[in-house]
């Protein structure tokens, strides 16, 4: 700012309105310009931030797809093996099927 100092020390101000419109003026460009920056670097975090997000949620659903084939997996194998045994022992099966029945039978009596 151009200012002078007079012989008592006080400040003396050497500029014209015009000086001071034209200074202002070049502040709002500048603030304008400022606002413009942020706003560009705003849309680039949110872009950056949408793209991690979208790989986070392909990486947890191939993970989940994954999880779910090993679940199915195990499930089959457990029915392979529950199939077996009662092809191999169908009385122990039907006992054990029955003795089930009769325990769900009484907790659900007594409600």
């Amino acid at each position: 700012m151009a200012t002078a100092t007079t012989a008592n020390g006080k400040a003396k101000s050497n500029l014209s309105s015009e000086d001071l419109e034209s200074q202002i003026a070049a502040l709002k460009a500048d603030v304008a310009a400022l606002t413009g920056t942020l706003k560009g670097m705003g849309v680039q975090q949110g872009e950056a931030l949408k793209a991690s997000a979208m790989d986070s949620a392909s990486a947890l659903r191939k993970r989940g797809e994954e999880t779910a084939a090993e679940v199915q997996k195990t499930a089959q194998e457990y029915y392979a093996t529950a199939e077996t045994r009662v092809r191999d022992n169908p009385a122990a099966a039907v006992g054990i099927a029955a003795g089930v029945g009769f325990l769900a039978g009484l907790i659900l009596n007594r409600r």
